[in-house]
């Protein structure tokens, strides 16, 4: 098999028959826009790959190994253990179902050369971040925007302006004076956070609003506490997140689950007669197990002694 790769990748496949090689299967396309960035030993391998996987019919499971046929040392350089990056780690899981050698010859350039193939122009006047691009980001800075402000201005925080009790806890935080718990026009701020009072209501919305949200897509209990502890504080708000979660069914139904599912249940088999009995060896030890049963219906039950024969 003799392979090259320049602005294209070319391939022949050949068979040696009365001591002449005499092709049978030949491979040749134009290079795409993203794999003429490659190096050159990538795109040396590259070809060696499409070409077998082209091939692959032919080449798989051979009685003897095949021999490949290039024209660039460059590929000298996966000879030395590198990381690779995923694009050679998927070609070097295909190159492990050939058996094959490399032999290096010259003047290959043959099959890959092409006169409609201009590489002076590639990567030329490129604009990496489109305007579109740009706008959607403005876009959603304008969004987060009116967002944060609908919150601060909202129904929210004039629910908690309105409602003037405070916890015993929140009361003495704020006779301290420490600059740590602070009231400015009629919100309550620790160290920060906006201070919810015992309010079902106003906590129900802040929930709702940091787990129901588009935006937000229905957190885990870690994730949404984060979120609305970047913003809000009361007592209690650990447990809150972890109830209103477990009542979401959009939330429990698309959960996964990390723990290892129950094994099969292997119940005792029915006897076929009263007073019937199976002798089965425990695993734990030598012991034998004697299971007798009794099979008078005494209230329709099934009734079984378990006897330890050492």
């Amino acid at each position: 098999m003799k392979t090259d790769a320049s602005g294209a990748i070319g391939g022949v496949l050949s068979q040696e028959q009365d001591g002449k090689w005499k092709p049978i299967a030949f491979l040749s396309r134009m290079m795409q826009l993203v794999e003429r960035n490659y190096e050159i030993y990538d795109k040396e391998l590259l070809a060696i790959v499409e070409a077998l996987t082209k091939w692959r019919q032919y080449l798989l499971d051979t009685k003897e190994p095949f021999e490949v046929w290039m024209d660039h040392e460059n590929l000298e350089y996966f000879r030395e253990s590198h990381k690779l990056n995923g694009r050679q780690a998927w070609w070097y899981l295909k190159l492990q179902d050939y058996d094959f050698i490399l032999k290096h010859i010259s003047k290959a350039d043959i099959l890959s050369r092409k006169d409609q193939v201009n590489t002076k122009e590639d990567n030329k006047d490129v604009q990496l971040l489109k305007d579109k691009l740009w706008q959607q980001r403005t876009m959603a800075e304008i969004t987060m925007i009116k967002r944060k402000t609908t919150m601060e201005e909202g129904n929210i925080l004039k629910e908690i302006k309105r409602n003037t009790t405070r916890e015993k806890k929140v009361v003495q935080a704020l006779k301290k004076e420490d600059g740590l718990t602070w009231e400015e026009n009629g919100v309550v701020y620790i160290e920060g956070r906006i201070y919810v009072p015992n309010n079902k209501k106003i906590k129900k919305e802040i929930l709702k609003e940091n787990h129901n949200s588009a935006d937000v897509g229905h957190p885990g209990q870690h994730r949404m506490l984060k979120l609305i502890k970047r913003t809000y504080w009361w007592p209690g708000l650990k447990e809150d997140v972890k109830k209103y979660i477990q009542g979401c069914f959009k939330y429990q139904q698309n959960k996964v689950q990390h723990q290892k599912k129950a094994g099969e249940l292997h119940p005792l088999d029915i006897p076929q007669g009263p007073w019937c009995y199976d002798l089965k060896p425990l695993e734990s030890d030598n012991r034998t197990t004697l299971i007798l049963s009794n099979t008078r219906e005494l209230d329709r039950e099934l009734f079984y002694k378990l006897v330890y024969l050492i």
